[in-house]
């Protein structure tokens, strides 16, 4: 008999493991009863959106490629896992935010993660992240660190001379810097506090010193500023600033636009920061009154700009009266605790640690007993966020909703107003929940981390999973999965499909009207088919998805699921499928 046949042969002595056969899979089906029996009859659809399944957890879990089964472990869409969650290989989507080209991701968790390019270049990888972190740039470059205090990046140079088209960087924060880039004039090495020249470092153009804080020097815009016995003694001049400082004794620095020599700002403290004096101009308008700012702390501090009035009395009481470019006026009773506000497009009611209100230009935030309930909305004319928050990241939860652009027809503004909003919400540490408003979602409990490092996707793809005692997904309405204990348990359902593991000692499918239950990953079980019945197997180790892609036998393909075509939301910033 071929491998895989549906029936046994007809001995006598199989006859007898026939009868046993039986007896097991009565016991069997009972077991699979309130999994299996509840699928849809009709023929199933095809391609599915999860992959067919083989369980043998916790050693090894994959999954093929959506609607193919007979596709293997390293094709591009599938996915497997070993150990548990600890040796693992998954495909990458488009991720607005992180897209370098990746489409597969693999590792043995936490210890070395990697990513990879439809090519099979190596893009990233990371040992214990983040410990040591590597990852390719621009120009066939590279970039290493370890926990980003050792650092060595080999690349074309951020800032291109004649002679000086390559950066070779080495440092060891705070005490080693280098850059080799094949021009003496532009490579350096520097030892700190010792003795040192470097570029572009520290937003500062170029800097150096010796046995700092005896001596040092910077510059930045043309304009240098050295400094002896640093922070106390200094002097800046170039590109039109002339300044010094006794600090924190008294200091005076002006600065002026070359071309016509009319004045930026004016600097001048005494007993720093108890008395300070500046003024500054604005650069396109020089004729204009310029902003002054005056402070004898802690009895009066005083700010005055054209449309601008501003006093404080005793650091805690004083008012602001503005009238340009808006209109706004405060009275602070105790700042910056009691503080009431209103203008126009402007408003404060705060009442803290009660209750606190504010509104700026429709960016609205709300606090009840700060720090414990906090609510804010905002909108960029594109899409409305709102977030929730209780006592920071305890529980945290972020809508995004598209606004209907302005002059929409009715039609399409009552079509925007009725979907549901994109939404992400953690209750640390137990789960997260993600919704994309368009029918995809996720949750995964716990999830200890996620609320913390929202954007950071090797611990999305390294640490979070080995919390993953419980995973939810669902990639259109009617197509879902659940995993438990890192997928010891799943249990799939789709249109004309449902689809059970538990490890590899007990598993159910049904596709359409066939239906397949099998021990120890088909070492025993039973399969039906529409026109031969329920008949025992033994060492029958294809799942039934892949016997009818062989067979030729799959039902019509299925179209994806109905959507919206009208517009194309925006990519939401703070929330993403994780795959």
């Amino acid at each position: 008999m071929r491998p895989g046949a549906y029936s046994f042969p007809s001995t006598n002595n199989n006859h007898m493991h026939q009868r046993r056969a039986y007896a097991l899979i009565v016991f069997m089906a009972f077991l699979g009863l309130g999994v299996i029996a509840s699928a849809d009859p009709a023929a199933a659809p095809n391609p599915f959106l999860f992959g067919a399944e083989a369980n043998y957890a916790p050693f090894y879990v994959a999954r093929a490629e959506p609607g193919n089964p007979l596709s293997s472990a390293s094709a591009p869409a599938a996915s497997w896992s070993a150990l548990g969650p600890l040796i693992f290989r998954q495909p990458l989507a488009a991720r607005p935010r992180f897209d370098d080209g990746a489409v597969v991701a693999r590792g043995f968790r936490p210890f070395y993660m990697e990513k990879r390019d439809a090519g099979g270049r190596l893009l990233q990888f990371h040992i214990l992240y983040p410990l040591f972190n590597w990852r390719a740039v621009k120009g066939d470059g590279y970039r290493w660190d370890i926990f980003t205090l050792i650092n060595h990046e080999h690349g074309p140079a951020t800032r291109p001379a004649p002679g000086h088209d390559t950066d070779n960087q080495f440092d060891i924060w705070p005490f080693y810097f280098s850059n080799k880039t094949g021009d003496p004039a532009t490579s350096y090495r520097a030892v700190f506090p010792i003795y040192g020249n470097v570029s572009h470092r520290l937003l500062q153009d170029r800097m150096g010193w010796f046995l700092f804080p005896v001596y040092g020097w910077s510059e930045r815009n043309g304009a240098t500023t050295r400094a002896v016995l640093w922070p106390i003694f200094r002097r800046s001049t170039g590109n039109g600033v002339d300044g010094w400082k006794v600090w924190p004794l008294a200091g005076h620095e002006t600065k002026t636009i070359p071309e016509t020599g009319s004045l930026l700002y004016k600097k001048t403290f005494v007993l720093w920061p108890f008395y300070f004096n500046n003024a500054t101009w604005d650069r396109d308008n020089p004729g204009k009154e310029p902003a002054r700012a005056l402070a004898v702390l802690p009895f009066y501090y005083r700010e005055r700009a054209e449309g601008l009035r501003s006093d404080s009395y005793l650091l805690f009481f004083g008012r602001t009266r503005r009238t340009e470019p808006y209109v706004y006026s405060e009275n602070r009773y105790f700042w910056p605790l009691f503080v009431q506000g209103r203008g126009s497009g402007h408003r404060v009611n705060r009442w803290a640690p009660f209750y606190t209100y504010s509104n700026h230009r429709g960016r609205e935030k709300t606090w009840v007993l700060w720090p414990l309930w906090n609510q804010s909305r905002m909108d960029d004319g594109v899409n409305a966020y709102e977030k929730k928050r209780f006592f920071y990241f305890v529980y945290n939860s972020i809508t995004q909703k598209r606004l209907a652009p302005a002059g929409a027809a009715p039609a399409q503004k009552a079509a925007i107003e009725a979907q549901p909003p994109a939404r992400k919400t953690s209750l640390w540490p137990f789960f997260t929940y993600w919704s994309d408003g368009r029918g995809r979602k996720q949750l995964q409990a716990l999830s200890p981390l996620e609320v913390f490092l929202p954007q950071n996707e090797p611990t999305r793809l390294i640490w979070s999973p080995l919390f993953a005692l419980y995973r939810y997904e669902q990639e259109a309405p009617g197509r879902v999965r659940h995993g438990f204990l890192w997928n010891f348990i799943t249990h799939r359902r789709e249109p004309g499909l449902r689809e059970f593991h538990a490890g590899p000692f007990y598993s159910g499918e049904r596709v359409g009207d066939h239906k397949r239950r099998a021990l120890f990953c088909g070492v025993l079980g039973m399969q039906k088919s529409p026109d031969k019945g329920w008949h025992p197997f033994v060492f029958n180790f294809k799942s039934l998805q892949r016997q009818l892609a062989e067979s030729n036998r799959p039902a019509p393909a299925l179209a994806e699921p109905a959507r919206d075509s009208s517009y194309t939301p925006r990519p939401y910033p703070k929330v993403r499928i994780r795959r």
